[in-house]
């Protein structure tokens, strides 16, 4: 009951907030990753310190994966994703943060090649508008909440 209240509850506002605002303005604000970040540290550092390092490790190597994928796509990817990402890791740890991560990208994949099709076929585009991807990140921790039930 206390992780519904002081892990779920904030992951999931923070995850959906920063979803509106990515579709909305095309910014993920690090006056709530930041700060979302050192609480999830902390709650887990309190609540479960023996397993500390998964929720460290998860958060680092998420964010450490987007970084790199950031600098390999050349900045398709901001540092809002990469920060949105670190904390899916420091609140969820490194098993459900990976797991998260596959689905985020098998949804945004699934629903790319359609577009893609869309604006390079039919509108004849040469480039596609950049798409932001929290909104993905929150149908992935969807389904990862849903396929836990």
């Amino acid at each position: 009951m206390l992780s519904i209240f002081f892990l779920h509850i904030p992951f999931a506002l923070i995850i959906l907030f920063s979803a509106f605002t990515d579709l909305k303005k095309r910014l993920i604000y690090d006056k709530v990753t930041i700060p979302g970040m050192v609480y999830f540290l902390i709650f887990n550092a309190i609540i479960d310190i023996s397993h500390f390092h998964h929720y460290l490790l998860g958060g680092l190597l998420l964010g450490g994966i987007h970084l790199f994928l950031a600098v390999v796509s050349q900045g398709q990817i901001g540092g809002g994703d990469i920060k949105l990402f670190a904390l899916i890791g420091f609140a969820m740890g490194g098993e459900a943060g990976f797991t998260i991560f596959i689905y985020t990208y098998l949804i945004a994949g699934l629903w790319a090649i359609p577009y893609l099709i869309y604006i390079k076929v039919i509108r004849k585009q040469k480039n596609a508008p950049m798409v932001p991807l929290a909104p993905f990140i929150a149908l992935g921790v969807l389904v990862f909440y849903l396929l836990q039930i």
